[in-house]
């Protein structure tokens, strides 16, 4: 490949980004990105943005003060900025090291961003086969076949790959030709790790069969592009048809924000119940990602169709992963993050008025109000504490059990524990959204605080 083949591609991909007011590179000093480095600073005269590079220090090699250095003299020399970003990786047993390194580089890379900024990245056809491999030999879908996407967001701004059409062999060529110089990483012939295993045990091999192995591998990866934006939109379309609104529900305040036909805090089961398996397990996946809840793995999806769509009505069943959970409620879907252990019952919280109070699911606030609220002066301290069965509330003249009050009101059956029960020198007093004892409203004129509660759901 000419040195001067890749320079018109790179102008003409640019292009299409009008409004961005700055090009980052993501430079890490290898090849392929110094290649992409390198590429655009020719293009600096054609271009109205700003060209910078932005090289992450991930701290997990012994070279990597050194590969700072060079990165940061490379960038020097050809008078493009560069950002020098220090990360810290967590490192954690049965976790990728690898993955956790892409998350804290691609996190510390969107924090440098204003709207419209667009990131460009090496990543090559060579990088799309191996990915497309990798996802084939974990058993996934075609979001997953489809590997890297060409462009994709990367808020604020834009992450675009522009040399995906290109080989390895070929940005080594552009290297040579423009005389280069470049770091090579040891750790990339380490083939413990998945991805340097295939590049360099089984690409090897099925190149020498069809050496057009990584174009046709990554011609793959775009025919499965195609067909998940058309899973997708059907996704879309049934989700619409089988999304539920809040009608009946009043104490959902905190799914109000997610509720809506844009992202549906649950879902009309006897409507999902008419799709065929395979869209029902599609608009659940969809639906779960709308959400931005991690995806559950296929055991634990089906898990959802087996345990909680076939069981009765009256049942109240759960299927739990890390990051996300789904209950069923009569004949709705719910889906949310997880929640935390139901509080102890045995130790009561302090709550001095007007100071807000942080619970385990939600806060407790106050607004001064006249006429109406809880009659008690600033300072009261209050007692606040979770259902244990068998309370009563003196209100409206009639001693209430808590139980039936909180099934009254339409809390959700999971979120009835995490309802505070608000004491006055051990009377229940208060309970947010039902009421306030008798005796303790704010009359006409007296000053009163009303009481609010908000659910971290």
């Amino acid at each position: 490949m000419k040195t001067v083949t890749l320079v018109p591609h790179l102008l003409e991909t640019l292009r299409a980004y009008p409004a961005t007011q700055c090009f980052w590179v993501a430079y890490s000093g290898g090849l392929d990105s110094h290649v992409l480095l390198h590429a655009l600073a020719q293009l600096r005269s054609q271009l109205n943005n700003e060209l910078r590079a932005i090289h992450i220090h991930h701290g997990l090699h012994p070279q990597a003060d050194h590969w700072a250095t060079h990165c940061q003299q490379v960038c020097g020399a050809l008078a493009i900025p560069c950002e020098v970003i220090r990360v810290n990786v967590r490192i954690a047993p049965r976790e990728s090291l690898e993955a956790n390194a892409r998350t804290a580089r691609y996190d510390a890379i969107a924090q440098l961003l204003v709207p419209d900024d667009v990131v460009l990245t090496a990543q090559h056809a060579d990088d799309q086969a191996e990915t497309l491999l990798l996802q084939l030999l974990r058993g996934a879908g075609v979001a997953g076949l489809a590997a890297m996407p060409p462009v994709s967001r990367l808020e604020p701004g834009w992450l675009v790959r522009p040399l995906l059409i290109y080989t390895r062999a070929q940005l080594h060529a552009y290297a040579q030709q423009a005389h280069l110089h470049w770091i090579e990483d040891s750790s990339n012939a380490d083939t413990r790790f998945e991805r340097n295993f295939l590049r360099h045990e089984i690409m090897p091999l099925l190149q020498q069969r069809w050496p057009s192995v990584s174009q046709i591998f990554s011609r793959a990866a775009r025919h499965q592009a195609e067909a998940d934006e058309l899973v997708q939109t059907l996704a879309e379309e049934d989700l619409h048809s089988v999304a539920s609104n809040l009608q009946g529900f009043k104490n959902l305040e905190g799914f109000e924000n997610l509720a809506g036909f844009n992202n549906p805090a649950q879902l009309f089961l006897p409507a999902l119940a008419r799709l065929s398996p395979a869209r029902q397990r599609n608009v659940l996946r969809f639906w779960l990602k709308k959400l931005g809840l991690p995806l559950p793995s296929t055991v634990q999806l089906q898990h959802i169709f087996s345990d909680i769509l076939t069981a009765r009505v009256d049942r109240q069943p759960l299927v739990r992963w890390h990051g996300g959970e789904v209950r069923r409620y009569r004949n709705h879907l719910f889906a949310m993050p997880n929640l935390p252990p139901v509080p102890e019952v045995s130790h009561p919280l302090t709550w001095t008025l007007p100071q807000p109070l942080r619970l385990p699911l939600g806060e407790l606030t106050v607004n001064e109000v006249q006429g109406r609220g809880i009659a008690l002066p600033a300072g009261t301290e209050l007692q606040v504490r979770f259902r244990q069965g068998g309370e009563t509330f003196r209100w409206r003249e009639h001693q209430r059990v808590v139980k039936k009050l909180l099934q009254s009101a339409q809390f959700l059956p999971w979120h009835r524990p995490f309802i505070p029960l608000i004491y006055l020198e051990n009377t229940l007093i208060a309970i947010p959204s039902i009421g306030i004892a008798d005796g303790l409203v704010a009359q006409n004129g007296e000053k009163g605080w009303e009481i609010q509660l908000r659910l971290d759901i």
